[in-house]
């Protein structure tokens, strides 16, 4: 009897010991935001492919600098050949010419003879209308917009990890605001007695009871469903935590510390408004480009040969400057009318979009003290409601009110639960696109959240 006893007590104890370990591994791990950004950041594919294109504008930027160097090159040819001006020609540059070679039998059918040419040479720009640094120009310009542009992408992700990583605790904090809503809710229908359908008063009040409940349960598959989606993005974002929850505590405080913090409509410009602006400055330099293809070319040039035939081995050179001009190309007409047009409308978005950013700047702004004050009063609200179902319970129970006017109090709460739900989403939504709107330095914004945090 006594081992029976020693072995049921043994047996209980490795269970409890079994199930507390594994609790433990199976309870989700609490993750910062700053912790969760940081391992997506560092693992973006979209940020890495702008880099990359930021990578490759600045190689060709740095080709295009090199536009004052001369160009040098090598020339080296064996050939064999009976063409008469070959061979005559041949003649000349071996240095080697013979009275008897003007015999005109001797011209006109030379044989094949074999040469040997080697040379090297360059050629100097000294002026070609400003295209080449007309160019370097419009491609430092092309490396600054994509550089915007890179930190724009990173800007727009940090503000989509920030809805979801703090969605995810909004929806949490609500569904168990749901939970206990829904227990008192079983509590009551558990303890209701007048459910019979003889009554009407009370099958009415059980019918209302039941409503509630149903409504409850909607709301909570729907936060569920919403949370799940939330935990899907930020996996395929790149987090690879996969049992984790987050350590918000208020959706106000997230936002003032990781989010936005200067209500000013005239905060710095974007990235993509300071990306558009350089992409007008290049626009301009390609106008003085396409001004350029009708400008002179004037260049220097040198080369210095060796020439080997059948009768000598000789070295010759020629250097001199020499000039280009188009007077006319039909492949150019209309183009620099085209480049000029394409420059101004570029100008012209450029404008409408600061514009634009500015107006959606003042908007977001009144929304976000808009939704600040509305969240605070439906708290208030909230705990007030609270307390009148409170008070609501003890009246029934002492038969003062009947169930359908406790039934419209738990409404109310239900309602108010999923009006702050929709609040503090929308708050945290609308504080991240306002952080689109502006030249947002997240490293310094991580740095002070994280301190006020603490």
């Amino acid at each position: 009897m006594r081992n029976k006893k020693l072995v049921a007590i043994l047996t209980t104890a490795f269970l409890s010991t079994a199930l507390i370990a594994f609790s433990a591994q199976t309870k989700a791990d609490p993750l910062s935001f700053p912790a969760v950004w940081n391992e997506i950041n560092v693992s973006s594919p979209a940020q890495e492919a702008s880099r990359l294109q930021v990578e490759s504008l600045t190689e060709s930027q740095t080709r295009a600098s090199h536009h004052w160097l001369p160009k040098i090159y090598l020339d080296a040819r064996a050939y064999q050949s009976n063409d008469s001006g070959d061979n005559f020609f041949g003649l000349l540059e071996q240095r080697s010419l013979q009275p008897s070679d003007f015999n005109p039998a001797t011209i006109n059918y030379p044989g094949a003879n074999i040469f040997e040419r080697g040379a090297i040479g360059l050629d100097l720009p000294l002026f070609e209308g400003g295209m080449r640094s007309s160019q370097n120009e419009m491609l430092k310009h092309s490396v600054s917009a994509q550089q915007s542009s890179t930190s724009q992408v990173q800007i727009e992700q940090y503000s989509q990890v920030g809805i979801s990583y703090a969605s995810i605790g909004i929806l949490t904090q609500e569904q168990a605001r749901l939970e206990e809503l829904k227990s008192e809710i079983e509590h009551l229908k558990k303890n209701y007695k007048l459910g019979n359908k003889s009554n009407p008063v009370g099958y009415s009040g059980l019918l209302g009871i039941e409503s509630v409940a149903n409504r409850l349960n909607g709301l909570l598959n729907q936060y569920e469903a919403e949370t799940r989606a939330h935990f899907g993005l930020l996996r395929e974002m790149g987090l690879k935590q996969t049992k984790w929850q987050p350590t918000l505590r208020d959706s106000r405080r997230f936002v003032d510390h990781f989010f936005i913090k200067s209500s000013e409509a005239s905060a710095p410009l974007s990235y993509k408004s300071q990306a558009l602006r350089e992409n007008v400055a290049a626009g301009e330099e390609a106008v003085h480009m396409e001004k350029a293809k009708f400008l002179p070319r004037v260049g220097a040039f040198a080369e210095t040969y060796v020439f080997n035939g059948s009768r000598n081995e000789a070295a010759g050179y020629n250097a001199g400057i020499y000039l280009r001009w188009n007077l006319f190309d039909p492949a150019d007409y209309g183009s620099l009318g085209e480049a000029k047009l394409k420059a101004l409308s570029a100008k012209k978005y450029s404008e409408a979009m600061e514009q634009q950013e500015r107006a959606e700047k003042v908007a977001l702004t009144e929304n976000i003290n808009g939704l600040n004050k509305n969240i605070a009063l439906l708290d208030d609200s909230y705990k007030l409601l609270v307390e009148q179902s409170k008070m609501a319970v003890t009246l029934f129970q002492n038969g003062a009110i009947n169930a359908l006017q406790i039934v419209e109090i738990l409404n109310r709460r239900a309602d108010l639960i999923s009006q702050q739900c929709e609040a503090e989403l929308g708050l945290v939504k609308t504080a991240a696109q306002a952080v689109t709107k502006e030249s947002f330095d997240i490293s310094q914004h991580l740095l002070d959240g994280v301190k006020n945090e603490k």
